[in-house]
């Protein structure tokens, strides 16, 4: 089983390389597990500790002669992070476009727990 650092850290691999520095200084947190004591100051600190490591071995694996920048890690909590899922739900539900990307009772009925696998916003089908 991966570690949540691990997960993150792979998500922003994935990503195109010259957005990866901002989105680590970036990690915003939203929702209920988010909720638990240190659980931001937790998360910064391992997802530091798995790029560090990363840098270290590019450093070593370059024989030394390239020194890679320092990147920052910064985690972000809020007072309204217990919420912010379902503030990020409501903007969505509140625009003209939200019933032409979801997928209704009767899609559901009709076509079954498949009808989830395709996601309008994002044209992907799998």
């Amino acid at each position: 089983m991966e570690s949540i650092s691990d997960v993150v850290d792979e998500v922003i691999q994935n990503c195109p390389v010259d957005v990866r520095r901002p989105l680590y200084k970036n990690v915003v947190l939203s929702g209920g597990s988010t909720m638990f004591r240190d659980f931001g100051w937790r998360l910064q600190r391992d997802l530091k500790r798995v790029v560090d490591a990363r840098l270290r071995l590019s450093e070593e694996l370059g024989g030394g002669r390239i020194k890679p920048r320092p990147v920052e890690v910064q985690v972000m909590a809020h007072h309204t992070q217990r919420y912010a899922v379902w503030f990020g739900g409501s903007m969505l539900a509140s625009t003209p476009e939200f019933f032409q990307v979801c997928h209704t009772k009767k899609d559901y009925e009709e076509v079954g727990p498949s009808v989830c696998r395709h996601n309008p916003v994002f044209g992907v089908m799998s």
